[in-house]
This record gives C-alpha cells, structure tokens and sequence, in this order.
C-alpha cells in the first residue's frame, strides 16, 4: 500500500520559527529591565552588610564583603528612627482605610447607569488629574485649614487618587447587574447590595487599590517636608531623605570615627533596606490579588 507524502506547507515553518524569535527577544529584553531594577538593590543590600575597609576601597559589588552588621545596629538603635517606622506605619493604615471608603463611595455610585448627571460628575474627577493648583497654592490652603504640623495634612489632601477610582468604577461596572436587581427585588437597598453583593465579588480590585494607596503614601515624603515642622511627625522616608542627603561626607566621616565608624554610605544602605522591608513584608500577601486585579478588563466576555 502506497502513501502519498502530504505537502508541509512552508508557511507554518517560517511563522513558528518568527514566533520563537519575537519570543526570546521578548524574554531577553524583559530580563534586561529586571537586572536593570534588582541589580542596583543587590548592590545596596551588600553595601548595608559590608565593612568600613571595604566600602572604602571599592570591593563591593554585588556580595557584602566583610559582613559587618553595625550599619543595622544604628539604625535600630535610633529612637528617632524607631519612632518614625511606628508613626509611618500608622499613617498608612489610617490613610489606606479612609482612602479606600472614600473611593467607594464615589465608584460606586458613578458605576451606576441610573445616577443622574454621571458624566458631568465623572468629568469633575478627571479635572483634577490634569490640573493642580500646584505647591504654593497647596500650602496656602493647608495653612488656611490650620493643618501645618498636624498629621491630618498628610491625608486629607491626597485622600482620593483619580486613577484608583477608575480602576473601582470599571470593576464594579462590569458585575452583572441581574445580581443587583435580584437583591432590589429581596428588598435591599442601596448600601446593602454595596455591602453584601458589590464588594464580596470585588476582592481582586479592593486589594489591588489598597495596595496603590498604602505604597503612595508609605513613599511620600514631599508633604512631610512642606507642612510638617515638628519631628515628632516625620515619616520614615522623610527620616530616610534626612540621612540620603544630610550625611556628612564619607572620608571626614571615616577620619572623625577612628577604626570601629560606620560609614554614610553604609548607614545610607541600611537605612534603605530597613524602610523597604515592611512593603516586602506585605506584598505577597496580596500578590495574588494582585495579579488578578491588574488583569481587570483584560478578558473579556
């Protein structure tokens, strides 16, 4: 029994071999841009573990080399610093929880076809993510409220982003509305098929969101510099800036110190790493959320 050979035809061939290509240069550019952003924190780290010999001259790269840990020992130590990680921490959840009920609040509503004057409503918020009043104007405001040196002034004027809320509109646009009508029909009410239906089902955007506010606050340190004098309130970035960019210089430093100084540099890196840790600490909890969050809207029915 004779077989003929079916034609391949050549088409398939060139075009897989076009996709493996695109493929690896993908895969190789995106591990450019990951070396480009760990390397750098790489560095850091073995600096903030190295010892003062080699930190002066030049053998840290990548490894600490010596592994000297009183950089840690510093800045733990430091009461002011101590302080500052507790008052940050604080100011974040206080400003997440309020941040968070405060956009859905307004998404809510806004993901309702029914609101009257949604997209009038809808252009007031977009307003504002194109034009601000700026820094003076900003603080002159803040001044009139009586907030300067008062913790509020470092939530209430950035208690909503435009962005997050429209990442919250979306998502609740897209629940299926017969849920919301089924739960009229049970006799619900506005707020309780927020609370019992809405939210439920909208975990992965909630958690995504709350991630954004809680990391915007915790890395802002602008609004610490242009309201709040009394150290009592300064963030740990704020604390973080203040030893970046007011250390005294690196060889006076090892002179005045004698053999045992920690060097800037290396207090700089320990003090980076130490208010870096607390988000490493949080984000796998929410990284599958995350990921699902951020894939909002990218399928579609």
């Amino acid at each position: 029994m004779v077989t003929a050979n079916r034609p391949v035809k050549a088409g398939k061939g060139v075009k897989g071999r076009r996709y493996l290509g695109s493929e690896i240069l993908f895969i190789t550019i995106l591990t450019l841009f990951v070396l480009l952003c760990v390397i750098p924190v790489v560095h850091v780290i073995a600096l903030s573990l190295s010892d003062r010999q080699s930190v002066l001259s030049g053998q840290v790269s990548l490894w600490p080399k010596g592994w000297d840990i009183n950089a840690y020992r510093s800045v733990f130590s430091d009461a002011s610093m101590q302080r500052s990680m507790i008052f940050s921490i604080i100011l974040t959840i206080v400003y997440t929880l309020m941040a968070m009920i405060c956009s859905i609040l307004i998404a809510y509503p806004l993901s309702r076809s029914y609101l009257p004057g949604k997209r009038f409503l809808m252009v007031l918020i977009l307003i504002p993510m194109y034009f601000t009043g700026g820094t003076i104007p900003n603080y002159l405001w803040i001044k009139d409220l009586h907030l300067i040196d008062s913790p509020w002034s470092l939530v209430l004027p950035i208690l909503t982003s435009t962005y997050n809320i429209i990442i919250m509109r979306n998502f609740f646009s897209s629940i299926s509305p017969s849920l919301e009508e089924s739960a009229r029909l049970d006799g619900c009410n506005d707020f309780q098929i927020l609370f019992r239906i809405v939210l439920p089902l909208s975990t992965a955007s909630l958690a995504t969101v709350a991630l954004f506010y809680a990391v915007a606050r915790w890395n802002s340190y602008a609004d610490v510099r242009y309201y709040i004098n009394n150290q009592a309130y300064f963030t740990l970035q704020m604390k973080l800036y203040q030893v970046v960019f007011n250390s005294t210089d690196t060889s006076v430093a090892a002179v005045e110190g004698g053999a045992n100084a920690v060097l800037p540099d290396t207090i700089r890196s320990a003090a980076i790493v130490f208010s870096t840790v607390p988000i490493l600490i949080v984000y796998p909890f929410l990284q599958k959320y995350f990921v699902q969050g951020v894939m909002i809207g990218a399928v579609k029915e």
